[in-house]
């Protein structure tokens, strides 16, 4: 599962394929709809608000999250 945890507006400028946008500051709210035995990425512009993100939902007990270190900036997408 691919979580882009970045605002709506950022959002519609482009995402990865088949993510799910839940803003980082609504992750708490959201985690019912979550699976946590699927693997999770979050990706962000840079990587900063999806390791937050990464290490809240690794705090929370889901098993395999990763962060997408250095963001869609790295990838060429921001």
């Amino acid at each position: 599962m691919i979580i882009d945890v970045r605002e709506p507006f950022e959002w519609a400028m482009g995402t990865l394929p088949g993510s799910v946008l839940i803003k980082l500051g609504s992750l708490p709210d959201k985690l019912d709809e979550l699976d946590g035995d699927r693997a999770i990425l979050l990706v962000c512009r840079s990587g900063n608000r999806s390791g937050v993100a990464a290490e809240y939902l690794v705090r929370r007990g889901f098993g395999v999250v990763a962060n997408l270190t250095g963001g869609l900036v790295d990838l060429g997408m921001a």
